[in-house]
């Protein structure tokens, strides 16, 4: 009975619920349909504000890193001690915020940009790093840490009582503050659901690269079945012990592949296109987020990347940040930032250097269209290299692990909105969101089209518009209250 009325009696439940359902039978009943609607409207919104999205994205940058400057930088989120470890922390943070991107596009987009240079100023090689640093750098990771320090904020400084109450303390407007969690619901579901189903295929992809196997959309169907149950066990226990080990797993193992596929790099031109790309990306920041002068891209490129990855992590903010500012409690407020943007962006910068700098090599003697597939191209890369079935194995299991951290996290954040915002929300919360985006998730893949998982990532870039212009408001309602509390 007491379960019924979880479900009965939860608004926000019975929205992420209803969203669920709604999404799965129309992409199930109607997948062609669904399809054309979503990327009429995705085209849409990347073409109408695509200079809203680059003027965002600069903006949350300046005004992050500023707030390093102010003296409330100095002040402890909370009176307790860090409950994690700095390695665990980052950890945890990293593995959410990225997930199995990083694999995914590891090799493929910094190859993207070799043969299809967004402009022409320098050295091909050095831009293509360049832009994979722009899009993967600061700008995401200020996203993430801004949302969460204003949450971290609000709910151990400031003392509100949840975590529900804390992301809205500071807005006026009473139906907003309604809006707001409904968003978060349906963003959060969109996202692990994409997450899930496009980093399941990277897997299946690898599989059939490497051992020569055919697998299809069954085995992909039972990839994402292990995958969302094993997501919901591990959210079960808490974070303090599987979602945490993980991470841990998740980072150690990458470091590892990091390390090995080092080992064979041409230093001598590592140390030089990597110091000048990132040196290009730091001083021209202000242009290449702008899209002006000599970093004036074309349209296209901007709405097929630029914009498009603005909006994508836009849409991965509200659960991520939510969820550092979970386990960010003890630090100070100059720390957190720190941690959640200097430190991922360069960890990230490393780990894509080394990628596209053995990749440049590779392809010196070899064609470049292998590395196309977004879902193969790292697997191929790897077999360049001796113990590939070795490296291919970790490879492997690092996507699975990091699509993993992905619904875990997931399921853990929507567990503390259903649940009044505490912050370890009961297990039959997590329970029922575990089972409603396990369920959704093998509903969507069941059609058997990879087309109606790209239709849920154009959902996240249509839902990303809304929640920006919400973000907004939150963002001037926090340096409000900022510039009053100075002025006392």
């Amino acid at each position: 009975m007491k379960d019924k009325l979880i479900i009965y009696n939860n608004k926000l439940f019975l929205a992420g619920i209803s969203f669920s359902f709604l999404f799965c039978i129309i992409g199930i009943v109607f997948p062609n349909k669904l399809i054309h609607f979503m990327s009429f409207w995705n085209a849409f919104i990347l073409d109408k504000f695509s200079f809203f999205y680059l003027l965002f994205g600069l903006l949350i940058v300046l005004f992050a890193l500023s707030l390093v400057f102010l003296p409330f930088s100095k002040k402890k989120l909370g009176e307790t001690k860090p409950e994690y470890s700095y390695f665990s922390w980052i950890a945890l943070l990293y593995s959410t915020g990225m997930g199995s991107g990083l694999l995914l596009r590891a090799v493929q987009e910094p190859m993207y940009y070799l043969k299809n240079p967004p402009v022409t100023v320098y050295d091909s090689k050095q831009t293509a790093l360049q832009y994979t640093f722009f899009h993967w750098g600061f700008t995401p990771w200020a996203m993430y840490s801004l949302f969460g320090l204003i949450v971290a904020y609000n709910l151990y400084i400031k003392k509100e009582k949840n975590f529900l109450t804390a992301i809205v303390m500071n807005v006026g407007n009473i139906k907003v503050k309604k809006i707001i969690p409904l968003f978060i619901i349906m963003i959060t579901i969109a996202g692990v659901i994409a997450s899930l189903g496009l980093g399941t295929s990277q897997f299946i992809g690898g599989m059939n690269q490497y051992f020569n196997l055919d697998l299809g959309y069954k085995s992909l169907l039972i990839t994402v079945s292990i995958i969302g149950i094993v997501g919901t066990l591990s959210a079960l226990t808490g974070i303090s012990k599987v979602i945490r080990y993980l991470a841990d797993f998740d980072v150690a193992v990458s470091l590892l592949l990091l390390v090995f596929v080092a080992c064979f790099l041409n230093f001598q031109d590592y140390f030089y296109t990597t110091i000048s790309a990132l040196y290009h990306y730091i001083i021209h920041f202000f242009e290449m987020s702008l899209s002006i002068g000599n970093f004036k891209t074309s349209e296209q490129f901007n709405k097929d990347w630029t914009v498009f990855y603005w909006a994508f992590w836009l849409a991965w903010v509200p659960f991520t940040g939510i969820f550092i500012a979970r386990i960010s409690k003890g630090r100070t407020i100059r720390e957190f930032i720190f941690a959640t943007i200097f430190v991922p962006a360069i960890a990230t910068i490393i780990w894509f250097s080394v990628f596209a700098n053995s990749a440049f090599e590779i392809v010196k003697t070899s064609d470049s269209s292998q590395f196309d597939n977004v879902f193969t191209s790292l697997f191929v890369f790897l077999e360049h290299y001796p113990l590939s079935i070795i490296t291919v194995f970790l490879a492997a299991l690092l996507v699975l692990v990091s699509i993993i951290n992905s619904v875990d996290s997931a399921i853990f954040v929507l567990g503390m909105f259903s649940d009044s915002g505490k912050e370890d929300p009961s297990k039959k919360h997590k329970l029922f969101w575990g089972i409603i985006i396990t369920t959704t998730a093998i509903g969507l893949t069941a059609a058997g089209s990879n087309d109606l998982l790209n239709a849920i990532s154009n959902l996240l870039i249509i839902l990303a518009l809304p929640f920006s212009l919400l973000y907004l408001y939150i963002i001037i309602s926090f340096a409000n209250q900022l510039l009053k509390k100075r002025r006392k």
